[in-house]
């Protein structure tokens, strides 16, 4: 049985999934957090930027902090994450996770 913590946004969608673990993080010089799965389907979705980064979160949410610790978890402990909904984007540019309307998970 699969454990999850969401994080939830302030609307909600629905669409695709895109599941992996964390590959690289950055934190980066505007503030963003700046992450990459291990699943080939986020090109779909999320355009890459620096360093093949294609995913965010904004400085700017009231939950940072709480991305911060489920994305490094994910990175120095290998656990899968699930960023929901992430068909709202089209891969014109990097995606903003904030903006999926369902946040993301950390699975056991």
């Amino acid at each position: 049985m699969a454990t999850a913590i969401f994080l939830f946004a302030n609307t909600a969608y629905a669409g695709a999934d895109i599941w992996g673990t964390v590959q690289r993080m950055q934190l980066g010089a505007d503030g963003k957090i700046w992450f990459v799965l291990d699943s080939t389907d986020t090109a779909t979705y999320c355009k890459s930027e620096w360093f093949e980064f294609n995913m965010y979160v904004p400085p700017d949410n009231p939950q940072y902090a709480y991305y911060y610790g489920i994305l490094m978890t994910s990175l120095l402990k290998g656990k899968g994450v699930v960023v929901a909904n992430i068909s709202v984007f089209n891969a014109t540019a990097a995606c903003d996770i904030t903006k999926t309307g369902y946040g993301i998970a950390i699975l056991k």
